[in-house]
């Protein structure tokens, strides 16, 4: 009874072994190569399978792309990319077969899918190699894989004979041969070299892992590099669209986007056609998230809302903030400000900020993109700049992803990180493209004037403003805020006497005892507001789920070889 276990374990060892054996087995193999000035060589394979049971035919594949030793090849691109074989001109005499690319190589099937043969085949294969010898610094090599090591049969024999240029001369020193597995330094062979032929044999079955590479050394000169132009064309013409598209967007830039110089000026007020939203775009042609949230205080000012916000008091309370409207937008309000507002309060009259987490974030993204098209829809920039803007977005996109599919499937992803990063960098920086017309420039102008007022105005100069428009302070702080100064420009009303935004109202005193106005708290307040704001409104709910070189046999693999199997 103890054998039934082991009788029962030897058994399934015949059977996989018996169901691994191969359907037929190679009797002679022979390789005839001919080296060509040219640097190309002609290759015929002619192997004799005998087949045990009906099958197809072979599937041989040859790999084309090879990693090589930087002191076998003076190529620097070699070093750069793997080396890279071009096969052409394949046939195979008296059978049916076809081609097939398959990640780093080829296979070519030969046989009929309608028919079985049986016993003994001759296949014939012809073929062409360009880019197959080494050029080092000292010499021009030949190094290849006669059998590969993906051979899943046995080899019996392998004979072989490699015809070199009449000029070239070798001695024992300049031709070896390694047979076994990878990194054997086994010489299963024999070789006889005679007027630039050599000719040889293997002494011991080969294939089921066993290979057999050649390495053969010439002076370098006689025979010719593959064409450098070629092998760079090969290699960067993953670049070509990315380039093509550099040099069109440089090229539309100067053409049609280039804005005429300004002279600097001074404007004491922020420009009358224009609310803070679309101040903040224009200067800087971009989407911010506070020159949507400018709109609030701006609302404040023209008395459509009102914030209270509550400090908290305890270590474990938190800010309480809330918006009150006090009337609706009139109807001929622009399109971002009534998605704003609208989003905002949402048939409500009194909106706490809590309420809009993770929910809000669909009103700024809608109000943003409003106020750009707000923008490129007006007359601020030339027609003809907004068009070539457009084009170009759809152009470095397209392009972008064309060249990216490209590279992945050539298996280049090097240039693929190269082509998406260009197309990010050109889609953020696609504003330049666009250009502003007579009109446009007589905004930014004011636009660009009253931010300088914003960084060097005098006390002296803001309390006569103040005296001649009581409300200036609130007119003028939601273009502080999109334009990123609302800290600085609360600061130089510090000292100065005036009342505080009726719109705003806090928990924290704005006077002190004797009833002057505390430009700190209120700046402090309502920096803490906006930031508050900032961080609920944008606020997005989180996503849920889980998300070879020569010298020494097979280390780095010679070319050529690769292996087969029957079908």
């Amino acid at each position: 009874m103890r054998l039934k276990p082991f009788l029962i374990l030897l058994i399934l060892l015949l059977f996989v072994k018996g169901n691994s054996q191969e359907y037929y087995y190679i009797p002679k193999y022979q390789i005839d190569i001919k080296v060509l000035k040219d640097g190309s060589l002609d290759i015929v394979e002619t192997i004799q399978a005998q087949f045990t049971e009906p099958r197809h035919g072979l599937l041989i594949d040859k790999p084309l792309k090879y990693k090589v030793d930087k002191n076998s090849s003076g190529e620097w691109l070699d070093q750069l990319f793997p080396h890279e074989l071009f096969i052409e001109n394949i046939q195979v005499d008296q059978h049916k077969f076809e081609v097939q690319r398959m990640g780093t190589g080829i296979r070519i099937k030969i046989g009929d899918a309608d028919k079985f043969v049986e016993g003994e085949q001759i296949y014939k294969i012809h073929y062409k190699v360009w880019n197959g010898l080494l050029h080092g610094n000292e010499k021009t090599e030949l190094y290849w894989n006669l059998i590969g090591d993906y051979w899943n049969t046995d080899i019996r024999k392998v004979n072989f004979r490699v015809e070199i240029p009449i000029e070239i001369n070798l001695s024992p020193e300049d031709y070896e041969i390694r047979t076994g597995v990878y990194g054997s330094r086994d010489q299963a062979a024999v070789l006889f070299y005679q007027n630039g032929v050599l000719e040889g044999s293997s002494t011991e079955v080969l294939g089921n892992g066993k290979a057999m590479t050649l390495n053969i050394r010439m002076p370098k000169g006689i025979i010719e590099p593959y064409t450098s132009i070629g092998l760079w064309f090969y290699h960067f013409k993953f670049l070509l669209l990315p380039i093509l598209m550099l040099v069109s967007f440089i090229y539309a830039w100067w053409k049609h986007g280039r804005d005429s110089k300004l002279a600097d000026m001074v404007a004491y007020m922020p420009p009358k056609d224009m609310d803070s939203a679309l101040a903040g775009y224009a200067i800087d042609i971009r989407s911010n998230e506070r020159d949507a949230l400018s709109l609030i205080p701006y609302f404040g000012s023209l008395g459509y809302l009102k914030i209270e916000h509550l400090k908290k008091k305890g270590f474990f309370e938190e800010d309480q903030i809330t918006f009150i409207k006090l009337k609706p937008l009139p109807a001929q309000a622009a399109p971002h400000q009534r998605i704003f507002f609208e989003g905002l309060f949402a048939g409500r009259d009194r909106v706490s900020l809590d309420s809009l987490k993770d929910s809000f974030y669909v009103t700024l993204q809608s109000t943003l993109q409003s106020i750009k098209d707000s923008v490129l829809n007006s007359d601020y920039f030339t027609r003809k700049s907004v068009s070539v803007y457009w084009t170009a977005m759809w152009s470095i996109s397209l392009a972008g992803i064309l060249n990216a599919v490209f590279c992945f499937f050539a298996g280049r992803f090097v240039f693929l990180g190269l082509t998406i990063l260009l197309a990010i960098v050109l889609l953020l920086i696609s504003f330049i493209l666009l250009k502003r017309s007579q009109k446009g420039d007589d905004a930014f102008k004011e636009i660009k004037g009253f931010k300088k007022f914003i960084k060097m105005a005098e006390k002296s100069k803001l309390e006569f403003l103040i005296k001649e428009d009581p409300a200036y302070f609130d007119k003028t702080l939601p273009y502080a805020i999109a334009f990123n100064c609302v800290d600085e420009w609360c600061d130089k009303f510090s000292g100065i006497q005036m009342q505080a935004p009726g719109w705003y109202s806090s928990n924290v005193p704005f006077y002190n005892s004797s009833g002057v106005w505390n430009m700190s708290n209120f700046s402090e307040t309502m920096s803490s507001s906006l930031s508050e704001m900032r961080s609920v409104m944008s606020s997005q709910p989180s996503s849920s789920g889980s998300s070879s070189g020569g010298g020494g046999s097979f280390s780095g693999g010679g070319f050529g070889g690769g292996g087969g199997s029957s079908w």
